[in-house]
């Protein structure tokens, strides 16, 4: 099977372990060398002359000195291992900010921990302010909001340092149940584009605690969409189809329209197998087929309520036809990837592709289009 669409992660030399920790990967000298994370050089051959005082170490490694622009921002680990994790070149840039939840998913791809990370989202502000990127910058977890007013202190320092940057932040909203907290986050939601991508995977409370592991989940995420949507916060509302919701697509679509205010987008997200999905695949996964129709219903349940709807990360092979054009190529380049049946495929470059954590055994293998 093909690789992904482009490496993240990369072996490098240097003469002396390189400290671990965020990085401004820098190709050349920088113009002015006042950055929030350290500078680190990227070079394609071994240096033969001292190293300037604008980088804290130099990494040689000819194949990552291909792969990156000047500027983006990489994470090293284990002495000699460097993953970029905002880079100009990717078509999706998210930050980790936390791997603690309050949730426990059944298809979780990030399976939480309870170790303190606050160094994560310090560290995280700063690299996102070090990137400086016009554009979007995805922020994940874990459950972010879990931080409280931590959140809105990293989301001040972004205004200040990084102002052109939107956020996208993954949260299961539970967190805008509080009222107080709601409040807090319109203020910051004025001075800056945010948008919060929350999941809402039942209307029936059973079926959605069941799905994301804690009892009276529904509850309070309902609360928090309420209170966020009348506060005017944006909000994606996601959906995953699992064998326990597949019925009810046009259901929840008509309990969203019908009772949140501000969704821009319902976003139907195919499911990764990867973390707590594999363990749990034979009781949550159901073949594509068996819910086409549930898939469209899901699409004039939208239409009618007046919420856009996308399809995110099925290939367009396993969606039913008249669904192809609310479908998006979606997947991070990271890990994303085409089995060679698809090469001579007239859609590959319209369609979203596979998960790269299908391969094997839970690959479901493509379908001729004609």
């Amino acid at each position: 099977m093909s690789e992904v669409l482009r490496n993240d992660i990369f072996r490098f030399s240097s003469e002396l372990p390189v400290q671990q920790g965020f990085y401004r990967l820098c190709k050349f000298k920088p113009e002015n060398p006042q950055f929030y994370l350290p500078n680190l050089l990227i070079t394609e051959t071994q240096l033969d002359s001292p190293l300037s005082a604008y980088f804290v170490d130099s990494v040689t490694s000819k194949v990552l000195f291909d792969a990156i622009d000047d500027g983006d921002i990489g994470i090293v680990n284990n002495g000699n291992m460097l993953r970029v994790i905002l880079s100009r070149r990717a078509n999706h840039n998210t930050v980790l900010v936390t791997e603690r939840c309050n949730n426990g998913c059944l298809f979780c791809s990030q399976p939480p921990k309870t170790g303190n990370d606050d160094w994560l989202l310090n560290q995280s502000a700063l690299a996102i302010a070090s990137f400086s990127l016009n554009g979007v910058v995805g922020v994940s977890g874990g459950e972010p909001l879990l931080y409280g007013d931590d959140f809105l202190h990293f989301l001040d320092f972004i205004i200040e340092n990084s102002p052109e940057t939107a956020l996208h932040v993954l949260t299961n909203g539970r967190n805008f149940a509080d009222v107080r907290f709601t409040q807090r986050m319109k203020e910051r939601s004025e001075k800056m584009r945010i948008t919060f991508g929350i999941p809402l995977y039942s209307s029936r409370p059973s079926v959605h605690d069941y799905l994301v592991g804690s009892e009276g989940a529904f509850n309070e995420t309902v609360r928090g969409l309420i209170n966020a949507g009348n506060s005017g916060i944006n909000i994606e509302l996601r959906i995953i189809p699992t064998r326990a919701n597949y019925n009810e697509l046009d259901s929840i679509v008509e309990f969203a329209g019908r009772v949140f205010s501000n969704i821009n987008q319902i976003s139907l997200m195919g499911l990764e197998s990867t973390g707590w999905a594999r363990k749990n695949w034979s009781s949550i996964f159901i073949e594509h087929d068996i819910y086409s129709d549930n898939i469209l219903s899901a699409v004039d349940s939208a239409y009618r309520s007046g919420i856009p709807l996308t399809i995110f990360n099925y290939p367009l092979c396993h969606l039913p036809e008249r669904a192809w054009q609310f479908s998006t190529q979606s997947i991070s380049d990271w890990k994303n990837y085409y089995p060679q049946e698809c090469d001579t495929c007239t859609r590959k470059s319209s369609c979203a592709g596979y998960f790269s954590s299908s391969k094997g055994r839970f690959h479901q293998p493509p379908r001729p289009i004609i």
